[in-house]
């Protein structure tokens, strides 16, 4: 079984003057639409912030994006 969200990048901040290290927050997705609606009254707050290392990736959450983001349980073995 898997638990869907719909998040939203809020902000990105490089954390090295090398632009290394690249902290990326997301918030949880709210709005009038009937989508975003479900999704709210499910979780109606929420965050994820991730450091990422990969400048390929930091190019793919640009601020405002909006993404599915599923949580599957790992199992054993």
């Amino acid at each position: 079984m898997s638990v869907r969200g719909k998040f939203m990048v809020s902000s990105v901040t490089n954390l090295s003057a090398t632009s290394t290290y690249v902290n990326v927050k997301l918030r949880a997705v709210y709005s009038n639409s009937p989508e975003d609606n479900s999704y709210s009254a499910a979780t109606p707050s929420g965050s994820i912030e991730m450091t990422i290392t990969n400048p390929a990736a930091v190019e793919q959450l640009p601020i405002g994006a909006q993404f599915y983001v599923d949580f599957t349980a790992v199992t054993e073995g």
